[in-house]
């Protein structure tokens, strides 16, 4: 690959699952997978969940800039809810606004627990679909066609609660200052039920529409995100700040209509996960190894994979590895990469289309890292470098042949994963224009340590710009929420 190209493949990072998934948390409650853990307390016996129907609107801003609306229902249907969220947004990607819709359709029972759901992300280009329903203990859970279809049922330990889309998970209401509540949430993207903890910080007054109402300020923690909320007496949301500068405040229709007559320009969502580096780093394709110094966010956890990437006492650093050795034949049948091994939600290595492909692909090759590479540079070859705002599904992308760092390396690990070669997805940074941005890309198995490869610039092993900030599938992308906007690098040594 020539240094142009190298250069100019950067340019189709993107961050837009991260703003859907991690800064709104939109998806929570969602999409359900393949797992489901009862290890977590409910909540607490003093917190009442509030019976109140409602319909309220919300602005969505980034920045300041009106990026767009949501509305949210909640009425009594029998002895349960229905809850009814809609959200129209605008995103810019790289100069091109693209929008985004979302609807997100449950029934739950009194204590908002799932009957069914039925939540749909389209972009005008690719659609995202998922629906599931309750049958006694037994999840059911279905996958539209275009999708690759399917259906795939889970005995459950307890039947999950469903969360907003905005807003706190379930509506609380008696809520005390300094109180801390910790509730179980069946997290849509892995599978699993996790904490969400939420602090009662005080009470306080905001003007709502030019009245002033009691409000509750709130701090709620989901995995390593934070986001500071205020809340009316029912629990109900009247305004959010989430990562990335982005504010969610409750309005009614007429000052949404002004809003959408404003002519602010949407900022670009790349520029707002930059970190900042002092320094200029040389051209990454000649670049051998790299030294940066953490100058804020030293306390953030980045990993180290004793093998390209080091991190200690705020020092990252970072070398062009060599290929290794591969010391077993294709297919791995090592018990201990069983996860990067089967298929997710989003890496469909189990798909007979995604099987065929990576059989075609591979051939007859058994060599790990021969097959590695002929799958980096056939992703690469096959799909169009487009921002696609979307959540990356390896079938849907090995069908419309399009998207950006996040498509190519699920497919490329999906691929992988179908003729037994054990992938992982990489998330982190990698360097452009003076700054470090969101990026993704794969490593695979070679049977003693895993090697690089980026489908998006066709390179394996990656250049040392790339810095890994977790390992893991989609699922997993909104945790590097935690670290953009508290991140700022200094370079210390470029060889």
């Amino acid at each position: 690959m020539d240094s142009q190209r190298g250069r100019s493949g950067h340019r189709f990072n993107r961050v837009v699952t991260l703003l859907v998934v991690g800064a709104w948390l939109l998806l929570l409650g969602f999409l359900l997978k393949d797992h489901y853990v009862s290890q977590v307390a409910d909540i607490a016996d003093s917190v009442r969940i509030s019976g109140v129907e409602s319909d309220d609107w919300f602005l969505i801003r980034i920045r300041g800039a009106y990026s767009g609306f949501g509305r949210s229902r909640q009425f009594k249907k029998g002895d349960g809810w229905r809850i009814v969220d809609d959200l129209r947004i605008s995103l810019n990607l790289q100069g091109s606004v693209k929008p985004v819709k979302i609807v997100n359709q449950s029934e739950v029972d009194k204590d908002f627990r799932l009957k069914s759901f039925h939540v749909k992300v389209s972009t005008g280009i690719i659609s995202f679909e998922h629906r599931g329903r309750m049958e006694d203990q037994t999840l059911v859970m279905e996958l539209p066609k275009i999708q690759g279809g399917g259906t795939k049922r889970l005995k459950l330990a307890e039947i999950p609660r469903m969360s907003r889309s905005l807003g706190l998970p379930v509506p609380l209401t008696g809520l005390n200052v300094g109180e801390k509540i910790t509730m179980p949430i069946f997290d849509p993207m892995d599978g699993n039920k996790w904490e969400a903890r939420i602090y009662v910080l005080e009470k306080a007054e905001m003007l709502q529409s030019g009245q002033k109402v009691e409000a509750w300020k709130v701090k709620a923690v989901y995995r390593t995100l934070e986001v500071t909320m205020w809340v009316d007496g029912q629990g109900k949301l009247l305004k959010g700040i989430m990562p990335l500068g982005i504010t969610v405040i409750r309005a009614d229709r007429s000052e949404i209509a002004q809003e959408l007559s404003s002519t602010r320009e949407l900022p670009e969502l790349l520029s707002l996960t930059a970190v900042p580096l002092e320094g200029t780093v040389p051209d990454p394709v000649t670049l051998r190894e790299l030294k940066i110094e953490v100058v804020t966010g030293r306390e953030l956890q980045i990993p180290s994979d004793n093998v390209r990437q080091a991190y200690a006492d705020g020092m990252i650093s970072l070398k062009r590895e060599k290929l290794p050795k591969p010391t077993y034949s294709l297919p791995c049948t090592d018990s201990a990469r069983e996860v990067e091994l089967s298929p997710s939600r989003f890496v469909r290595s189990d798909h007979p289309d995604i099987v065929k492909k990576a059989r075609e692909i591979v051939g007859t090759e058994t060599n790990p890292v021969k097959a590695g590479r002929l799958i980096t540079e056939w992703v690469y070859k096959y799909l169009q470098k487009v921002p696609t705002p979307a959540v990356p599904d390896a079938y849907t992308v090995l069908q419309t042949r399009q998207g950006d760092c996040n498509e190519h390396a699920v497919l490329a690990a999906a691929l992988a994963r179908a003729v037994g070669l054990p992938a992982q997805i990489a998330v982190g940074l990698v360097y452009l224009n003076e700054g470090f941005y969101y990026h993704a890309w794969v490593t695979y198995w070679a049977g003693s340590s895993w090697f690089s490869a980026d489908p998006l610039l066709n390179a394996m092993p990656v250049d040392p710009t790339h810095i890994a900030l977790l390992f893991g599938d989609v699922d997993k992308h909104v945790n590097v929420l935690s670290f953009l906007g508290r991140l700022r690098f200094r370079l210390v040594a470029a060889e």
